[in-house]
């Protein structure tokens, strides 16, 4: 959709297809530009009165929105524009995304949608709105399937292992279109039981990380299943044990460690269960440095995928609250993980886990340059330092009535002028704030 508008509007991430003058009179060689940065606008804005651009081919808040015509009534009598539409248009994000997320809030999903969310080509993902909407019935159906294992195992019965495989699947096809929608849904879909939070959570994180250091579909789909799975022999240990809020002795220790043979038993019951599963799930509690469990296994020997699940295991768990310990900030869960490179860990898998996750993951609470306080809400996969924000609360942390979201990678000013940016990752609760409740409230 081409739209002739003044150089007076360029705003960063739209495509300009077409320019008042010959392309080969300004800085810009060949014909069609992105705007990345705020330099090529000025170049544009010195050389130029009038550009052509293609809402389809831009990014971001820029990406395919409604144009305001002349005669809309947003107009004033100069024409002007009462509302910039790059802020109408970050607000209807911001609505459309609360409005999906609130909806989740506490609530169980049995209606799928006929419709598979559609990868948008020139972001390579789906809608996150549309993402979550699909998906929650899918991870909805994962809970109950877990629970309905764990009744299977103290019934002394057969657990559904395709039906938790097919599930997987799902889950890893979601994840293949937008991993921060399904990292939203662990926690828009966190209950007060651990170990089914953990389960879904270690899954979802296990097949981000997969797909992000370039694993197939297949493998993907193993290490999801693998998460899932991995501490299902902990239904025959002694609760007394798995709950008590001091360090374990030896003799509690060792009992809790046989929680990877009592599900490898479980698995190994159903004829024709993956062997790569099985093999990650043996090995999920090795550690790089032969200090882990059962076997010692050290170094190379621990394989690629385990010692993923292992990463993200620890991780996970770090960032959730249990009986015996406080939940710690996904910074500073980041920052115990590197501590730990070529310890427990390698450090070439703890660098990608870094990269995968980002130093701002999902959910995380931010403080902008511009005084105000954000929640992130999707990460940016070329820069993880520039993801998009859902704006929470003014400069002067008033409660925002009209919520935005900013695309950092598109470089949006503040009120000053100058870019917006992240100053600093915010504690939990800072300024009262869950970013789990507050905004969906």
């Amino acid at each position: 959709m081409d739209q002739t508008i003044s150089t007076r509007e360029l705003r960063l991430g739209m495509f300009v297809v077409d320019i008042d003058r010959p392309w080969t009179e300004t800085p810009f060689m060949m014909q069609g530009l992105l705007l990345e940065n705020v330099e090529q606008l000025r170049a544009l804005q010195h050389y130029c009165r009038s550009v052509t651009i293609d809402r389809s081919r831009s990014v971001g808040d820029q990406y395919s929105a409604k144009f305001i015509d002349k005669d809309d009534p947003r107009r004033g009598a100069d024409g002007a524009l009462r509302q910039h539409p790059d802020i109408i248009e970050s607000r209807i994000e911001a609505q459309r995304f609360l409005k999906v997320a609130r909806e989740f809030k506490g609530r169980i999903h049995t209606t799928r949608l006929p419709h598979v969310p559609r990868v948008r080509s020139e972001e390579g993902r789906s809608r996150i709105d549309s993402e979550l909407l699909y998906c929650a019935p899918i991870v909805d159906d994962v809970y109950r399937a877990l629970r309905e294992a764990r009744l299977a195992i103290d019934d002394d019965a057969a657990i559904d292992v395709a039906r938790l495989d097919g599930l997987v699947g799902e889950m890893a096809a979601g994840v293949q279109r937008n991993p921060d929608a399904l990292l939203w849904l662990t926690r828009l879909k966190r209950t007060d039981q651990y170990a089914y939070d953990h389960a879904v959570n270690v899954s979802v994180h296990g097949m981000v990380f997969a797909r992000f250091v370039g694993l197939s579909a297949n493998q993907v789909r193993q290490l999801g299943l693998a998460g899932l799975l991995q501490d299902i022999g902990k239904v025959q240990i002694d609760y007394e044990v798995l709950s008590k809020p001091g360090p374990l002795d030896e003799r509690e220790f060792e009992h809790v460690k046989a929680h990877v043979s009592n599900t490898l038993k479980l698995l190994q019951a159903h004829e024709g269960f993956d062997a790569e599963v099985l093999g990650i799930i043996a090995a999920h509690h090795e550690r790089f440095d032969g200090t882990g469990y059962p076997r010692g296994l050290a170094g190379m020997k621990i394989p690629l995928a385990a010692e993923m699940a292992g990463i993200v295991d620890t991780y996970c768990a770090m960032t959730r609250e249990r009986v015996y310990r406080e939940a710690v900030s996904s910074q500073r869960a980041m920052e115990t993980l590197n501590q730990l490179r070529n310890t427990l860990f390698r450090e070439t898998l703890i660098d990608q886990f870094l990269q995968c996750i980002g130093l701002y993951p999902i959910g995380t609470l931010v403080e902008l340059n511009s005084g105000e306080v954000g929640v992130v809400i999707q990460q940016n996969q070329v820069r993880r330092l520039q993801p998009r924000v859902l704006v929470l609360l003014a400069p002067d942390k008033s409660v925002e009535r009209f919520p935005r979201t900013l695309d950092l990678l598109m470089q949006p000013e503040t009120a000053d002028g100058a870019p917006y940016r992240i100053v600093q990752a915010l504690p939990l609760n800072a300024y009262g704030i869950d970013p789990n409740d507050f905004f969906l409230a």
